[in-house]
């Protein structure tokens, strides 16, 4: 049965009210003038905000309205309180395409359209593999603010060297490396760290699984798993399990299972590249290198203490695939000063302030190349530009809760990993109802 919101009619009385008040306007599709002010949600903290708010400052520079940014880690479950309140932020950047479906399809986002603007002239600096993340049913909701390579190892060269490390580029040559590092290393020290605490960090997990499925199982098998085609207990699911848990288990993590699941991701990255590290190798996204550097140690030197190398190959036959992701802005308020803000998020001029913090590659073909501020994100949005081809982070493209679910199977899988068979089960029976329910 699909899942709606339920909300009180007294609510939905309210809202229906507010949207009308919003129609008027001759000009811009309907939209309404604006108040001058707007609220822009989302899930960054730390450094990441701190990016954003560069960008939001030059828009009120340019514009004079003025932005109140909001955050919450946990963005579903409160978009979803304050749409049942009556209460939605203006613009929200939304984290993943399959929220951003779940959301257009319950009539909460303004069409691009309906706010006097065309969407081919919005998304002319992007290519398809990002406007169709921002398109449902055919119709655009909005633009890809920012995108990431999910396909990124974080290390130390300057490790590498004195053990004499070359870059893998297999899986077996990676799985070498750990077991060298586990022999060599002494005290509490481990090769790798991890942090997937809660449901909030849980992605962490998502995110080794989905490239070493990719490289194992291919990318058909990838889009048909992740489209409900495919079920989750299949035995190409349980096989790359298999090979996920020879690297996160209590042996090779730092402080083992019980500390992974105990620290958030941010922390897993200071236990590899803070001033006291305890680990030696981080695997997530190219964002990575931004909050290592504005949230964790300033004083890293890009190339020496800190780089990352592309995720190994592990079937040559399935090639070396791109995982990554992008956010996508979209308004719930039609109005004039939305509208004016989510046509400034698409253009090259509000990505160029964006990298510039080097906090995230733009998808925007418009950004060049110099205008990134390291080697870390160039190296970054070159690695998006040239995928051999790309895969969008799979459970970001799960339908309902089923992602963030996605994350919590896995931190069930790596605690107990002899119950594999048993979880893939529940959650199939619990995929299969929400694949129905879309």
């Amino acid at each position: 049965m699909k899942r709606r919101w339920f909300i009180p009619a007294a609510v939905l009385a309210a809202i229906a009210l507010a949207l009308g008040a919003c129609g008027g306007d001759d000009d811009g599709g309907g939209t309404e003038a604006g108040d001058g002010s707007i609220t822009v949600f989302s899930l960054w903290g730390g450094s990441e905000q701190e990016a954003f708010q560069k960008v939001l400052d030059q828009f009120t520079k340019d514009t004079g309205i003025e932005t109140k940014y909001e955050s919450a880690r946990d963005f579903l479950p409160v978009i979803r309180t304050r749409l049942a309140a009556g209460n939605p932020p203006d613009v929200a950047v939304i984290p993943r395409p399959g929220v951003v479906a779940e959301l257009a399809r319950d009539d909460a986002l303004i069409p691009l359209e309906d706010m006097g603007l065309d969407p081919d002239a919005i998304n002319e600096n992007y290519s398809d593999t990002w406007t169709s993340l921002a398109t449902v049913d055919d119709t655009v909701y909005g633009v890809v603010a920012k995108a990431n390579s999910k396909s990124t190892i974080w290390y130390k060269p300057s490790s590498f060297q004195e053990n004499g490390f070359e870059i893998p580029t297999t899986w077996d040559a990676l799985l070498d490396i750990t077991q060298q590092y586990d022999q060599k290393l002494t005290g509490n020290k481990a090769p790798w760290a991890v942090g997937a605490q809660g449901r909030d960090n849980s992605w962490t997990l998502t995110d080794w699984f989905e490239n070493i499925y990719a490289r194992q199982a291919g990318s058909d098998n990838y889009t048909k798993l992740f489209n409900g085609d495919l079920p989750f207990n299949d035995q190409t699911v349980k096989d790359a399990l298999t090979e996920m848990v020879k690297i996160i288990n209590d042996k090779y993590v730092a402080g083992g299972i019980d500390t992974a699941l105990g620290i958030t991701f941010v922390d897993g990255i200071g236990r590899v590249f803070s001033k006291n590290p305890v680990a030696e190798m981080y695997m997530e996204g190219g964002f990575v290198g931004g909050i290592a550097l504005g949230d964790v140690n300033p004083d890293l030197k890009p190339g020496e203490d800190i780089d990352f190398f592309p995720w190994p190959t592990i079937d040559e036959a399935n090639g070396n695939p791109l995982v990554g992701g992008g956010d996508v802005a979209s308004a719930f308020v039609n109005n004039e000063d939305n509208k004016k803000l989510i046509e400034y998020l698409s253009t090259p001029e509000a990505g160029r302030i964006w990298v510039s913090t080097g906090a995230i590659a733009s998808p925007n073909e418009g950004v060049s190349d110099d205008a990134y501020p390291n080697d870390l994100v160039a190296k970054e949005a070159d690695q998006l530009k040239n995928a051999e081809s790309f895969l969008f982070d799979g459970s970001d493209l799960l339908p309902g809760t089923l992602g963030q679910d996605f994350g919590t199977l896995l931190q069930q899988i790596i605690k107990n990993p002899g119950n594999m068979d048993s979880l893939l089960d529940d959650y199939q029976a619990e995929a299969e109802n929400a694949f129905a329910a879309r």
